[in-house]
């Protein structure tokens, strides 16, 4: 892998993790038109773990009270086990998925087709949003019931095209949660979804040894690190004040272009 691939999939991954416009949409577009050879067990570690610290950072403070909470009496009713539970129906659709199944998804239109129906879907929940009063109420408020819609939907975001973040926040927008709770709601519940694939990826790395040059591994490790970090800070701003129009338009214009160009 060169220096130069090396920082376009950093950016790609760091910014499309957090985003609702789909990782898989844009590296199915950059791999054609650019014509990347970007696979590799090591970097697919790296750049996972620097989405981790990503979010991590951002929401440092939102984390610490998360783990404080669930080592008190209060655990029960903790925002960190509704974080776990909702963690659960995409551990076990990946379960499912995991005897090879997964290919048969792995097509350049349903990332095409995804990319344009979620979009308009995120849009829909984003009208439902504006009905909805900004809350002062802090994430441990979201009940029990919204989190494992939240949970359900993450599961649905293993189809290509369809974006983890994105699909998440939608469904919590429909089940009522505001934007700006549901956004970070979605970054946490990313923490242990991201962690789990950094600890299977870095098994398999341990077990066949490092596959590319220590170099662009770093650079892009970097790279995922410092646009993962602005994603979050600028969507959490944007969201103040913004809707998720523009990033349905961009999700389906980009859905045709996949169309027209694959």
């Amino acid at each position: 892998m060169t220096i130069f691939e090396a920082i376009i999939s950093g950016f790609i991954q760091g910014v499309t993790e957090f985003l609702p416009v789909s990782s898989s949409g844009h590296l199915v577009l950059i791999h054609e038109l650019f014509g990347l050879e970007t696979e590799s067990l090591s970097f697919d570690v790296a750049l996972h773990l620097a989405t981790l610290i990503a979010v991590v950072w951002v929401l440092r403070k939102e984390v610490i009270d998360v783990v404080r909470v669930m080592f008190s009496k209060k655990i029960f009713s903790s925002l960190g086990l509704k974080v776990i539970v909702a963690t659960i129906p995409s551990v076990l659709f990946g379960l499912l998925l995991s005897d090879g199944s997964e290919f048969l998804i792995r097509s350049t239109k349903i990332v095409a087709f995804s990319m344009i129906f979620w979009g308009i879907v995120l849009y829909a929940s984003d009208l439902i949003a504006r009905k909805n009063k900004k809350s002062n109420l802090g994430l441990e408020k979201i009940s029990w019931l919204q989190s494992v819609i939240v949970g359900i939907a993450q599961a649905i975001a293993l189809i290509p095209g369809t974006s983890r973040s994105g699909i998440t926040m939608t469904a919590g927008m429909f089940a009522g949660i505001d934007k700006i709770r549901v956004a970070k709601f979605s970054f946490l519940l990313s923490i242990p979804a991201i962690l789990g694939a950094t600890v299977m990826s870095f098994i398999d790395v341990i077990d066949k040894g490092l596959d590319m040059t220590i170099t662009p591994l770093i650079i892009g490790c970097l790279v995922a690190l410092v646009f993962g970090v602005l994603a979050i800070e600028f969507l959490l701003r944007f969201l103040q004040k913004g809707s998720f129009l523009w990033f349905a338009i961009y999700r389906v214009i980009l859905g045709v272009l996949i169309l027209i160009i694959m």
